[in-house]
């Protein structure tokens, strides 16, 4: 079900999203094409209006700019009055960003239909990690009464794990990005639909259904490669260069094929919206062996990675600071200085105690042995008391 204005309807003047009641977006006079983008990264609107966002998102139809001085051709540009994103090869001003604010309550101003907001998603991921809070790149999910946060890079594993496990009967919390909190260990997503491809649906009967036409007829191409991948399969050579290429190709097509799909049509009413309680955490690596290691890992050093994954995810919002401050040698943003501190310090609190895990798999992955190596290390544990973690704070 779409959850955005269509593009012939009327968007209200203000529109708010409460993600988890960490942090606030409004969106001010967004066009039809520019709440939908939203949608698309933040999920659903709050229904509540919000008393003091903390970030506002503000259209409007130009950004009209005088003595606008350059730098490079996608890096920006700045004038006395800001420091302003430009249209990717041109010098049409698409939005300024107020990089002295990001972190506390802050106003980005974008011209109209211009779809995403530039450097939305770092920006709030940095606003979530001054309120204590951490954004994982990762699946989230509860099985058997136990909260599963699965992590690492892109195209490693995580929504095929996901899969596996929701056709187990696990609950869903989020996929792609994930809340973690460094005082209460508990996982939060955002309700946005998961974007998968052919080796994810049709491993998945009833998520097929929900797959539109156009993209079966698509992925039935990828079929055709699925079948040659097959018959190699049948003649024993996995390690033969034919095997290898087809798997890359038939992956890189797919890869452009990605499908929306709605968590209901996985996971049906299995949705924790209201997030969960972190027991175990993975972390997923493709390595080029065809087999599937699970080993342990201390927390710490699970942290220490983590803590260099999140700065990956900011890494845009990171390059663009960096132009500002050259722009402003005077101005400084302490929190956009400190990421990667305040980073491993959060994390090092939200994995006390907890079981972590590496992952290491081939790439493409078929679920079911995905899930069948790592359900043996999904077992309860005991937690850690609240006076342990009390300590760590």
């Amino acid at each position: 079900m779409h959850n955005g204005c269509s593009a012939t309807s009327e968007c209200p003047g203000n529109i708010d999203f409460d993600i988890h009641g960490v942090v606030g977006i409004r969106l001010i006079d967004p066009s039809p094409r520019d709440f939908d983008a939203a949608c698309k990264l933040l999920g659903q609107p709050s229904r509540l209006p919000l008393t003091l966002p903390d970030i506002t998102v503000r259209f409007v139809n130009e950004l009209p700019v005088r003595e606008m001085r350059f730098l490079g051709t996608d890096e920006g540009g700045f004038t006395g009055d800001g420091f302003f994103l430009l249209q990717k090869g041109t010098r049409r001003v698409r939005a300024r960003i107020p990089f002295d604010r990001i972190g506390e309550p802050c106003e980005i101003v974008c011209t109209n239909r211009i779809g995403s907001v530039p450097l939305l998603i770092p920006i709030v991921g940095l606003t979530v990690l001054k309120k204590g809070c951490i954004p994982i790149h990762a699946s989230a999910l509860v099985y058997d009464g136990v909260g599963l946060l699965m992590a690492g890079w892109a195209h490693c594993g995580k929504t095929t794990a996901l899969l596996g496990f929701a056709s187990k009967g696990a609950e869903y919390v989020g996929e792609e990005w994930v809340l973690l909190g460094g005082h209460d260990q508990r996982m939060r997503g955002i309700m946005k639909p998961l974007e998968l491809t052919h080796w994810q649906v049709a491993s998945l009967p009833h998520g097929r259904t929900a797959v539109n036409f156009m993209s079966r007829c698509a992925f039935g191409g990828i079929g055709v490669l699925l079948g040659f991948d097959k018959m190699i399969r049948v003649e024993r050579i996995r390690s033969n260069f034919l095997f290898r290429n087809l798997q890359r190709v038939s992956a890189a097509v797919e890869d452009r094929l990605r499908q929306a799909i709605e968590p209901s049509a996985i996971f049906r009413d299995r949705i924790r919206s209201a997030g969960a309680q972190v027991d175990k955490v993975f972390i997923f690596l493709s390595h080029a062996e065809n087999r599937i290691d699970v080993q342990p890992i201390s927390p710490f050093e699970m942290a220490r990675r983590l803590t260099f994954l999140v700065q990956h995810e900011l890494s845009p919002l990171l390059r663009h600071y960096s132009a500002y401050r050259f722009a402003f040698p005077s101005r400084r943003n302490e929190s956009i200085e400190n990421t990667a501190e305040s980073s491993l310090a959060i994390l090092t609190r939200a994995l006390h105690g907890k079981e972590t895990y590496m992952v290491r798999l081939p790439y493409p992955h078929v679920f079911p042995e995905l899930f069948a190596a790592i359900e043996p290390y999904c077992k309860p544990t005991a937690s850690p008391t609240a006076e342990s973690i009390h300590a760590l704070v």
